[in-house]
């Protein structure tokens, strides 16, 4: 799996203590060593900006802002830089006075309205440097301020954040978050470590704040498997591997391209079910078939295809049937207005692997079945019934599922414009990868039935929940703007 780790603030700080104990490296020179990678990975930037304005807090963000501007006006650029109050840190405290050496001085917020007032508009690129991943307090009216005239203002071209994009808070619920106020970074530079607290900045619909990652030789790979550290993982996009082994291969029979049962689709949403089968089938399962309670379910699909099968039944009769024993996949849900009572409680068989989607999401309550390898798969709405909580972020999401998952011995993928997947082992894994072709009726269930071909296909769960996600990727490239799901599974069929 393509996978980086992601490093909580305290993880983060445990790494750079890590660092200086058993790398040798003081807090000077990491501060020395990211200033240069911020400055190397912005050049061009750098050069659209008639000035460059730096503001610089009283903790490590701020040395490393001072860094930065030392670099800058070094390399000829117009830079200024303007504190909220005097640096804390001993390293933040010698990039100060450095600053103070090379720049002759540095503003306070008082300077810096002054000098705004004056300044026209698309003049300044900001450099934001108040606020790191440490900061858990309230704003001082001062930083709302402050913060408040950033966002607002025509001076500023472009805004870009250290490390986090200063207020911003993930963990802030109801109605506070409304009102939450950070600064809307139109990127963000993370240095030494993948922040988990900025996974899902967004400050406009949909759209993801772009972020990149900028190593300082913090230890990441000797103390990956170390206990006191996260097993988060970001997800990379992997079309390539997603579509080649999605591919029936010439030597393949009907069982070992994939075999599935589909239970779901009540009277006049057979739709549903049948559209998970559908992708299921047309990228390349081998054999399927379809458990339904409606009555209508088998004309339906015979007036299709009549090499399908189908069968009204309840969900209580699927294990009797003799195709049961044969499948390695099923999926309940997709179709389904309620839970099925007969899933509670009920035992999956060993070597096969169950798909909870829809209406076969439980709410808080209800007893979920048992098995090894059981995927839920519910968007926010599912997730908040099916916990009895509320979440308002994907970090809320996780706080809740690192618990859910364990005590239930089942993977969740909770599906939104970022997704996690949470394991029973603890692991679990983000894709941050927002596609607007998705936001239409039927993707979900496409999604089950893409995720039941690779699953058919032995691939583990968090393995096949990459593949799945990669593959659908590749809906972004349709002219459509408002694809319908049986056009997006048209266009996927096509690439195999």
């Amino acid at each position: 799996m393509k996978q980086k780790p992601l490093f909580t603030n305290q993880e983060s700080k445990a790494l750079d203590s890590l660092t200086a104990k058993e790398l040798g490296f003081n807090e000077e020179t990491l501060m020395g060593m990211a200033a240069l990678s911020v400055f190397h990975a912005n050049e061009d930037l750098w050069k659209t900006a008639e000035s460059i304005w730096i503001l610089c807090g009283t903790g490590g963000n701020g040395g490393d802002g001072y860094a930065l501007a030392h670099t800058l006006h070094q390399e000829g650029y117009s830079v200024r830089c303007f504190a909220t109050s005097p640096n804390k840190s001993e390293a933040g405290k010698f990039y100060e006075s450095l600053v103070l050496k090379t720049l002759g001085i540095i503003g306070n917020v008082e300077d810096f309205y002054r000098e705004w007032e004056e300044a026209e508009e698309d003049s300044v690129l900001l450099v934001d440097a108040l606020l790191g991943t440490g900061f858990q307090g309230n704003l001082s009216e001062v930083l709302i301020e402050l913060i408040e005239t950033i966002n607002d203002s025509d001076v500023f071209f472009y805004r870009l954040s250290l490390d986090t994009p200063s207020g911003w808070n993930p963990y802030i619920l109801g109605e506070s978050a409304k009102t939450n106020v950070f600064v809307y970074a139109d990127s963000i530079e993370e240095l030494g470590t993948r922040k988990w607290e900025n996974i899902g900045f967004i400050y406009e619909k949909d759209s993801i704040i772009p972020r990149y990652y900028e190593s300082i030789g913090f230890p990441i790979r000797t103390h990956l498997n170390n206990d006191n550290f996260s097993n988060r993982f970001y997800l990379e996009p992997d079309p390539e591997s997603a579509t080649s082994v999605i591919k029936r291969k010439n030597k393949d029979h009907k069982y070992s391209a994939g075999s599935a049962i589909f239970f779901g689709g009540e009277q006049g949403m057979e739709g549903a079910i049948l559209l998970s089968e559908e992708a299921f089938s047309r990228l390349g399962g081998g054999i399927s078939k379809i458990f339904s309670p409606s009555s209508q379910m088998t004309s339906l699909i015979l007036k299709d295809d009549l090499s399908k099968m189908a069968k009204t039944s309840p969900f209580s009769e699927i294990s009797e049937d003799p195709f049961f024993s044969k499948t390695k996949t099923i999926v309940v849900g997709p179709g389904l207005t309620k839970y099925p009572k007969e899933l509670e409680g009920w035992n999956l068989p060993e070597g096969k692997k169950m798909i909870l989607d829809a209406g076969a999401i439980p709410s808080f309550g209800m007893k979920l079945p048992n098995g090894k390898n059981i995927l839920l798969t519910p968007h926010v709405g599912e997730l908040n019934r099916m916990t009895g909580k509320t979440h308002n972020s994907v970090q809320t999401a996780y706080d809740t599922l690192i618990e859910f998952c364990p005590q239930n011995n089942v993977y969740v993928l909770l599906k939104s414009f970022v997704s996690l997947l949470v394991c029973p082992d603890g692991s679990s894994y983000v894709w941050e990868s927002p596609n607007p072709k998705l936001a239409t009726m039927g993707t979900g269930d496409l999604l089950s039935g893409i995720l039941a071909r690779y699953l058919s296909l032995d691939f583990e769960i968090p393995e096949s929940v990459q593949l799945a996600l990669s593959f659908l990727d590749h809906s972004k490239q349709l002219e459509e703007p408002y694809p319908s799901a049986h056009q997006i599974l048209k266009s996927l069929v096509e690439l195999v």
